[in-house]
């Protein structure tokens, strides 16, 4: 699906949630999401694609306060059809009606469902997802401390991150230089980051990159583009993840900004980001996995 980016409809002057929502409901009612290979099966707040051994826990962007489960049934379930796993995709419930913790909440549970159900569970997510993997890691580490020594690995196998949201500070360079970027940009961010956080100061569960120890982290996956509000906060989270001894990929993506492959998904970045994407999925999945 292709978005046309919210960026070119915002209005002059300070934003809020109500009118960032209008805009996004009237675009998609323009171009609506398309539908997936096939149904998926719903179970309470879980949108289940696909069947096999595995599961990719699938967590949507929008800022945490835009979006739906739904709008992603057609990636989900042509990544299940790829893979050969199943997909669940959470619709955690949105800031600001429901501000943090209660969407990473949300995520735990979906991670105990496919826990439950599968026997290997990756998390993966885009943009606020992205975030929202990144802190389920965190969350899962600190409370189930034990398990992460268990001979079968960590609770999570692995964590992808596409373009996450990490740092609610907005201090970076990149945070800077691509503050009226296409896709996302400065405006927003801080509409969703109040939103988000109502009020109250972040943590490291709210913004992962005020965590101080990563260690024990589950093997993460991470790109973002190079025109992009955060690559700087990206690229310093996957740094010091590799200097905590957790094992990383990371991936710069030469002048992309923020969801680029959404924004022009028949360009070259774009086929190779999503093809890049697909093998570092179907590696953590595999049975015999253990690191990068």
């Amino acid at each position: 699906m292709t978005f046309e980016p919210l960026t070119a409809h915002l209005p002059d002057g300070p934003l809020d949630v109500a009118t960032v929502r209008g805009i996004d409901d009237r675009l998609r009612a323009l171009n609506p999401p398309p539908a997936g290979l096939a149904p998926p099966e719903v179970a309470d707040n879980l949108r289940v694609h696909g069947d096999g051994d595995g599961c990719v826990l699938w967590i949507h962007g929008g800022g945490m306060f835009l979006g739906a489960a739904e709008y992603d049934d057609a990636f989900c379930s042509h990544l299940a059809f790829a893979l050969g796993a199943a997909v669940v995709a959470v619709d955690y419930r949105l800031a600001p009606e429901h501000p943090h913790p209660a969407p990473l909440h949300d995520c735990r549970d979906a991670l105990a469902w496919c826990a439950a159900h599968y026997e290997r569970v990756v998390v993966a997510g885009a943009s606020a997802g992205g975030g929202l993997a990144a802190a389920l890691c965190l969350l899962t580490r600190d409370e189930n401390e034990p398990l992460a020594q268990d001979e079968n690995g960590p609770p999570i196998r692995a964590a992808h991150l596409y373009y996450p949201m990490l740092d609610d500070r907005r201090e970076t360079a990149s945070s800077r230089e691509n503050a009226d970027a296409p896709m996302w940009n400065g405006r927003l961010a801080d509409v969703a980051w109040a939103a988000y956080l109502g009020g109250r100061p972040a943590d490291g569960y709210a913004a992962p990159a005020r965590t101080a120890d990563l260690r024990g982290l589950p093997p993460t996956y991470v790109d973002t583009g190079e025109r992009d509000m955060f690559r700087d906060e990206d690229a310093d989270f996957a740094r010091r993840l590799g200097a905590a001894g957790v094992p990383t990929l990371f991936e710069l993506v030469p002048g992309a900004v923020h969801a680029f492959e959404l924004l022009d998904p028949e360009a070259g970045i774009s086929r190779a980001a999503r093809k890049r994407r697909l093998e570092a999925l179907r590696h953590s999945l595999r049975a015999d996995f253990r690191t990068w």
